[in-house]
C-alpha cells in the first residue's frame, strides 16, 4: 500500500515543475548501494530518462531511491516518508531475506519499475510501457542531447547509458533533409553517462567536419577538460547507418 500522505505537488524546491531524472539503488541499509548489480543499476538510469522523457514526475523529487527491504512483504512496494534532501524519495520494495538469491537480475528490474509506479501512479500504463521499451533496447537506447538544423542536415547529438565498468557513448549524426538518409560517425565515450548532457552544447557543422562544443556551466567544462576539448569529427567519418530508437523530449535540470 502507498500511504496517501508522501504524495507531493510536482513541483522542485523553487516552485517549478519537475521531473524524475535518477533512480538509485539501495541495500543492506538505508545508505548502502546495491553492488554486484551494475546492469540493473544502468537499467534504472535510463528508465528514469526514458520516463523523464514522457513528463513523468514522481512530486517534488528528482531523484528515486529504491531500498530492497527485507523488513516488507515479498513484492510489498511503499512509497515512505523517509526523506534526506528535498530532491530524493525513497520507495521499499520488499524481498526475501535471502536477497539478492538466484533471481535477483529480474527481481530487482521488476522492483525498480514497480516503484516507479507506485510514486506516480496516474502514469502506471505510460510507466510500464516505457520500462518494456528500455528493457528490449538495452545499452543501444540513445537519448537525444541536442539537435540543430542547417539548410543541408539535422544534426543530432545523441547518447548512450552502459554498464559501468563500460563507458557509455556520445554519437552525432546526421540526416540528410532532400533524401531522408541517415549517417553517423563512430562514438566518443563519456567518463560518465550523465556527461554526455554537458558536453552537449554548441553544434558547429561545415563542409569538412561537425564539431560539438561543451555547455558554459562549470560542470560541462570540467567534463570537457577530462575528455580532451571540444568533439570533433571530419566529414569523411560520416557513413551511412540505421536510424537507432532514441528518446526524445528530456528535461534534466
Amino acid at each position: 500500500m502507498v500511504p496517501t500522505e508522501c504524495y507531493c505537488s510536482p513541483m522542485t524546491k523553487d516552485g517549478r515543475p519537475s521531473r524524475l531524472n535518477d533512480i538509485r539503488l539501495f541495500a543492506g541499509s538505508y545508505h548502502t548501494d546495491l553492488k554486484g548489480f551494475e546492469e540493473q543499476v544502468a537499467f534504472g538510469r535510463r528508465l528514469a530518462w526514458a520516463v523523464n522523457a514522457e513528463g513523468v514526475s514522481v512530486g517534488a523529487h528528482t531523484a528515486l531511491y529504491v531500498y530492497f527491504a527485507p523488513s516488507i512483504g515479498d513484492g510489498e512496494v511503499m512509497v515512505t516518508s523517509r526523506g534526506g534532501e528535498w530532491w530524493q524519495r525513497y520507495v521499499d520494495v520488499g524481498v526475501p531475506a535471502e536477497f539478492p538469491g538466484v533471481d535477483a537480475t529480474d527481481r530487482i528490474e521488476k522492483g525498480i519499475v514497480d516503484a516507479v509506479c507506485a510514486s506516480a501512479p496516474q502514469k502506471t500504463d505510460l510507466i510500464r510501457q516505457t520500462a518494456a521499451i528500455v528493457s528490449r533496447e538495452g545499452d543501444r537506447l540513445r537519448f537525444l542531447q541536442k539537435r540543430r538544423n542547417t539548410r543541408k542536415y539535422i544534426v543530432e547529438v545523441t547518447s548512450t547509458i552502459v554498464a559501468w565498468p563500460a563507458a557509455s557513448l556520445l554519437f552525432v549524426s546526421l540526416t540528410e533533409k532532400a533524401t531522408g538518409k541517415y549517417f553517423e560517425a563512430p562514438p566518443a565515450t563519456v567518463s560518465f553517462y550523465d556527461d554526455a548532457r554537458r558536453l552537449s552544447g554548441a553544434i558547429k557543422i561545415t563542409n569538412i567536419g561537425a564539431t560539438v562544443e561543451p555547455k558554459t556551466s562549470v560542470a560541462a567544462q570540467v567534463a570537457s577538460l577530462h575528455q580532451g576539448g571540444d568533439l570533433c569529427w571530419a566529414i569523411d567519418d560520416f557513413q551511412p547507418a540505421t536510424r537507432p530508437v532514441v528518446i526524445d523530449g528530456l528535461s534534466l535540470r
